[in-house]
C-alpha cells in the first residue's frame, strides 16, 4: 500500500460527471450525491457475508422483497396474439404470462384453484383456454373458472368462494412485460422514475430477440449482480478491454427505488494505459466494426471516439440506423442501466444485452442467469457490433425468434467477456465460505451502484418501502 500511486487524486466517483452536452441529459437525470436519496449509503461500504448463502437471509429476501417489487418477466413480442402465452418463474412462485381475447396481457400465478396443480410446464405456446392437466377443470383467458369437471359430485361447501386463477398486478414498458405480486405497489412507470425516460430514444420496444440463453450459476445472484453493477472488475478480468474502453472516469447516477446508471466511454483508450496517442489494435478493431477505414485516420487515440459519432452519423452508416436522436454519448458509448432488483441493460443504439439474474427457489448458492441480446432492424448483410457477444451465425432478421438455449457453467457461449464474468461469480462464491473471510464484502467508489443495491435491499428488508 505504501508504494500505490493514484491514478487521479482528485477524482471522486461519488460525484463525477460527464460533459453535460456530450451526455445530452436533462438536469433531474443526472444524479446529485448518492447520499442524498441514501443517506445510509455507509452502512452498505461493508456487506456481511450471511446474505450471500443464508437460507433464513433468503427467505427473507423473498416475503419482505420479491414479492413486493417490479420485477421483468419477459418480452411483449413473445405474446402476438390472443391465447400465446409464457412462463416465467421467480424463485419459488411460477406464473403464466398470457395475452387475452381483448388484446390485454395479465399474469397469474400457475396454480390451478382445485387441488394446487401447475397449468403450464412448457416455456411458451398458444391456448384457447387454460385447462388443468389434472382434472381438465378450464379457465378462460381471463382467468375465470368456466368449468369444473362433474360439477355434480362436489359439494357446495367445497366450491364456495372465488375459483378465478389469482392473478397479479401486470405492465408493460419498452417491449417488456413486468409483473408486482403486491397488490398495493406504485405503477410500474413510477417506480422505474427517469430510467424509463432515460431509454426512450433507444425504441427498445421496437427490437427483437436474436439471443435467449440461461445457465445455472453455483453462487447468489447477488454475487452475479454485484459484478455486472460496476466497471471496476474490467481491467483485471477483461484486460483485452482497455485499448478501447475507459474504465476509470465512468458516469454513475443514482436514482429512487434502487435504479441507476453506468456510462462508460467506448473508443478511447483506458487512462490505466500509458499510451494515449498511438491507435491501438482495438481501436482500429472498434473503427473497422462500424464501417471505417482505420489507415484513412490519422488522429491520435483520444479523437477515434468522435471520429466513430460523426462517422455513424452518416446517411450511409453501416447499420442503416438513424443516430440523430441520440446524444453523442449515446452513439459511442455503453449506458448501462440496473432497474432494481435483478435486471441490467447494456444499452447501445445498435441492440441491447438484457441480463437478469434469477433466484433460485430453494437453494441461496444458485442462480440463473438470463442473457438476452435484443437488436433493432439493421441494413440487410450487416453484422451486429462486435461487443454484443453475438455469435456470427446469428439470424439478426428478426424473422424467427430463436428459441431459449441452456447452457452450463464449463460452456456458457455466452461471448468471450460474460464467459469471464462467470468464472468470477462461480470462484467468489467458494470464498465467500472460508473461515478467513470474516470482514465481509468491501465496496468502494467504483462500485456505487453495489451499495445502492444493497442499501435498497435493506429498506426492503427493514420493511422502510
Amino acid at each position: 500500500m505504501s508504494n500505490y500511486k493514484p491514478i487521479d487524486p482528485e477524482f471522486d466517483p461519488m460525484t463525477f460527471k460527464m460533459n453535460e452536452e456530450e451526455v445530452g441529459d436533462t438536469p433531474e437525470n443526472r444524479s446529485g450525491h448518492p447520499e442524498t436519496l441514501y443517506p445510509e449509503l455507509q452502512d452498505s461500504q461493508r456487506i456481511a457475508v450471511d446474505r450471500y448463502f443464508s437460507k433464513e437471509f433468503m427467505e427473507q429476501e423473498w416475503d419482505k422483497m420479491w414479492t413486493r417489487t417490479w420485477s421483468c418477466a419477459g418480452r411483449v413480442s413473445d405474446l402476438p396474439t390472443p391465447g400465446s402465452y409464457f412462463r416465467y418463474d421467480l424463485g419459488p412462485e411460477s406464473f403464466i404470462i398470457i395475452r387475452g381475447h381483448d388484446d390485454k396481457i395479465r399474469a397469474f400465478y400457475n396454480v390451478c384453484p382445485h387441488r394446487a396443480r401447475q397449468f403450464i410446464e412448457s416455456e411458451a405456446g398458444v391456448v384457447a383456454e387454460l385447462v388443468c392437466p389434472h382434472h381438465s377443470w378450464a379457465f378462460d383467458l381471463k382467468g375465470q373458472c368456466t368449468r369444473v369437471t362433474d360439477q355434480e359430485v362436489f359439494d357446495s361447501h367445497a366450491l364456495c368462494g372465488d375459483l378465478s386463477l389469482k392473478s397479479v398486478l401486470c405492465d408493460t414498458w419498452a417491449g417488456f412485460v413486468f409483473i408486482n405480486m403486491d397488490s398495493g405497489a406504485q405503477s410500474l412507470l413510477e417506480y422505474l422514475g427517469p430510467v424509463a425516460g432515460l431509454l426512450e430514444p433507444y425504441r427498445l420496444e421496437d427490437m427483437f430477440v436474436v439471443k435467449d440463453a440461461v445457465l445455472p450459476i453455483k453462487s447468489n445472484w447477488k454475487v452475479g449482480l454485484d459484478i455486472f453493477l460496476e466497471a471496476y472488475h474490467l481491467h483485471s478480468t477483461h484486460p483485452q478491454a482497455l485499448g478501447g474502453t475507459e474504465d476509470y472516469y465512468v458516469q454513475t447516477d443514482v436514482y429512487e427505488n434502487g435504479h441507476g446508471r453506468q456510462i462508460s466511454p467506448v473508443g478511447v483508450p483506458s487512462i490505466r494505459l500509458k499510451d494515449q496517442k498511438t491507435v491501438n489494435s482495438l481501436l482500429r478493431y472498434i473503427m473497422e466494426d462500424a464501417g471505417m477505414d482505420p489507415d484513412a485516420f490519422s488522429g491520435t487515440a483520444t479523437e477515434v471516439r468522435a471520429a466513430l459519432e460523426q462517422h455513424k452519423r452518416k446517411p450511409d452508416n453501416k447499420y442503416g440506423l438513424d443516430y440523430s436522436k441520440f446524444s453523442p454519448s449515446q452513439v459511442t458509448d455503453d449506458w448501462n442501466f440496473f432497474v432494481f432488483p435483478n435486471m441490467t441493460l447494456n444499452t447501445h443504439p445498435e441492440g441491447v444485452l438484457v441480463i437478469r439474474f434469477l433466484p433460485h427457489p430453494k437453494d441461496p448458492e444458485t442462480f440463473y442467469y438470463h442473457v438476452l441480446i435484443i437488436v433493432p432492424k439493421l441494413k440487410e448483410g450487416c453484422t451486429t457490433p462486435f461487443y454484443m457477444g453475438l455469435e456470427k451465425e446469428a439470424d439478426i432478421s428478426g424473422k424467427v425468434r430463436p428459441a431459449r438455449k441452456y447452457t452450463t457453467a464449463s460452456s456458457p457461449q455466452m461471448g468471450e467477456v460474460l464467459d469471464q464474468d462467470i468464472g468470477n461469480m462461480e470462484s467468489t462464491q467458494k470464498g465467500l465460505r472460508s473461515r478467513s473471510f470474516t470482514g465481509g464484502m468491501r465496496f468502494g467508489s467504483h462500485e456505487l451502484r453495489d451499495m445502492v443495491m444493497h442499501a435498497e435491499l435493506n429498506r426492503y428488508l427493514r420493511d422502510q418501502k
